[in-house]
Formats: structure tokens, sequence, C-alpha cells
């Protein structure tokens, strides 16, 4: 493992500010902003001390479960231009590191998603997606009646941003479809942790 890139996504982790408490009937509890930093802590540690990206990612839906109702998750990395960069061939690649439902949605394989609307949101503008319903599954994701079968009622996507490149992106399946603003800015404190983790996993899958 590349422990300098570790070193850095913990660096990037303290710098996230603590979040504010959350309703606990919306999205499990979140508490103080003490604890907030401690997940913050616990998330870089974890990432730090992991033996391999599954491990390392493994240890941070652990950790996220602890704000939002996530029933399974997936990771991919992707590959294409800083945000505000003309579109090459490749933007929009991704591919799957990371699959909590292999059965499902396996590891492996590029996908070529440019030009969907899903792709414009998460990897080109680099912002949250929070798709809650199956109306709103169905506009995003094609494959929304499997999500739906997995317990699937909301479906958050972070993306993993470093130097204005979206290298990659949290997909959490969660089993609510009323997900709180709190919650879903608590966790989205603790994606820059795992930043390395995706920069290590895109290099070996380059």
């Amino acid at each position: 493992m590349n422990r300098r890139l570790f070193t850095v996504a913990t660096a990037l982790g303290a710098l996230a500010t603590a979040a504010r408490a959350d309703d606990p009937r919306a999205t499990p509890s979140i508490a103080s902003g003490e604890e907030s930093t401690s997940r913050l802590d616990r998330a870089a540690n974890a990432i730090r001390g992991a033996d391999s990206v599954q491990s390392a990612l493994a240890a941070w839906m652990e950790i996220a479960g602890e704000m939002l109702p996530i029933v399974q998750m997936t990771a991919l990395v992707a590959k294409g231009p800083a945000t505000g960069e003309a579109a090459n061939g490749s933007a929009g690649d991704v591919r799957r590191i990371f699959s909590t439902v292999p059965s499902a949605y396996s590891v492996g394989g590029w996908k070529h998603l440019s030009g969907s609307e899903w792709a414009s949101h998460v990897l080109q503008q680099q912002k949250v997606l929070v798709a809650s319903g199956d109306g709103a599954l169905a506009r995003y994701f094609p494959d929304h009646a499997l999500l739906w079968s997995l317990g699937t009622r909301s479906l958050l996507n972070f993306p993993v941003v470093v130097c204005r490149r979206t290298v990659g992106a949290f997909a959490l399946l969660c089993g609510q479809e009323k997900i709180s603003e709190e919650a879903v800015a608590a966790v989205q404190k603790l994606v820059p942790c795992a930043a390395a983790v995706f920069v290590v996993a895109g290099n070996s899958a380059a």
C-alpha cells in the first residue's frame, strides 16, 4: 500500500469540521460535534492502518453507517478531466472496486457512462446525488428494480475529488426514503478521508 497517499488522506480528513446533531427519527443519530470529530479520526486511522483497499472501504462504511441507514455499499474509481475542462474519450469511464453485493454488482470491468444524467451530476459537476423513492431511483438508475429488491429506498452518491479531479464515488444504498440534509453533510465530511484509497485503487486498475 502507498503510505504517503494514505497520509495525505488523513490530512484531508483533519480539515473537515464537526457535523451538527441530526433528527434521530430520520437517520441514525448524529450526536455532538465532538463525536463527529471522533468519527473523522477513526476513519482516518482505520484507513491508514488498513491492509487492503477492501478493508479500508469496509471500515469507512462501518463508520458512515452510524449516520446513515446503509444496507449495502459499492465504490468505483473514475477517470476523466478535471471539472471545467473539455471532455475526452475517457470522461465518464468508471470501474467498481468495492461491493457488499457482488452477486448483483461485481467488482471489476470498466463501464462508459459519459452523457448520462448521473455522470453529469456526480462525475462532472461533482455534486452529491440523493435519489430517494422509486421515482428518483428510476430517473438515475436503469437497474432501479434491482436496487428496490435489495431493500434500497434511497441511493446516495458521494463524488471523491482530489485536486479538482473526480477520482471515484461512493454509492450508499439506504433502507429509508427520508434522509436528512444533516446526515448527508456529516457523511460528506468523511469522504476526503478515503480519497487516497481511490487513488491507490485507480492506479492499480489503470
